[in-house]
């Protein structure tokens, strides 16, 4: 990323300069050379691991390079339709909770959503900030939620909105001309001994609601 850029701003590895290209190429193959030689040395003292090591973890790598290169195919058309009718229902959400509150305010701002639970409406303060702020928080929300319709509604919000603008708006333009998503994965990035899934994450996408099961199916 100190050669590409990351966000909106990122560049292609091909865009970066020769030079600096150069340096950092060598040094990736340099410090995977010192590794190699560590942790042979490591490795000679467990020869059991040596033996996952080489019968399993390696043979992998093709795999993953392979399923890297190929991508995950996505449905784009049902992952843009699924975009426009949660915005909609956004929208009628954001309604509610602004009659419900009797005021308009900005849901995503935890300052005005202070001001409207505890001062306008008068909730009892349960958990405070680290600063000193009444809670706004998902644990807080979910405790206050049985008693108070608002913050139902604020909650339902909260995770729709997530959905959107974590996986429906991205996705599809982090795909390829051929829309596939070209994912890393990782085969040391999880304690569990799992795969992990980075840039993007595919493998945390919500099952429990319906939503979240719309996404997943189009894949």
């Amino acid at each position: 990323e100190s050669l590409t850029g990351s966000g909106a701003k990122q560049i292609s590895f091909s865009k970066v300069d020769v030079h600096q290209a150069c340096t950092y190429a060598s040094e990736d193959a340099d410090y995977t050379w010192r590794l190699y030689q560590h942790h042979k040395a490591e490795f000679a003292k467990e020869p059991g691991l040596l033996e996952v090591f080489k019968r399993i973890e390696m043979p992998l790598v093709k795999i993953l390079v392979n399923m890297e290169q190929t991508g995950v195919l996505l449905d784009r058309p049902q992952l843009e339709l699924q975009a426009e009718q949660l915005s909609t229902k956004l929208q009628a959400l954001e309604q509610k909770v602004h009659a419900l509150a009797g005021e308009p305010f900005n849901l995503g701002s935890p300052k005005q959503l202070q001001h409207i639970l505890y001062e306008r409406m008068d909730i009892k303060v349960i958990k405070k900030t680290p600063g000193g702020q009444p809670s706004t928080s998902e644990e807080v929300l979910m405790t206050l939620a049985p008693d108070y319709p608002i913050v139902e509604h604020i909650l339902i919000y909260r995770h729709l909105s997530k959905l959107l603008s974590t996986y429906l708006l991205p996705l599809p333009q982090q795909a390829d001309a051929q829309g596939r998503i070209h994912t890393t994965y990782l085969q040391s990035g999880a304690a569990t001994g799992r795969f992990s899934s980075a840039k993007p994450n595919l493998q945390n996408i919500p099952i429990k609601t319906k939503e979240g099961r719309a996404i997943r199916s189009a894949f």
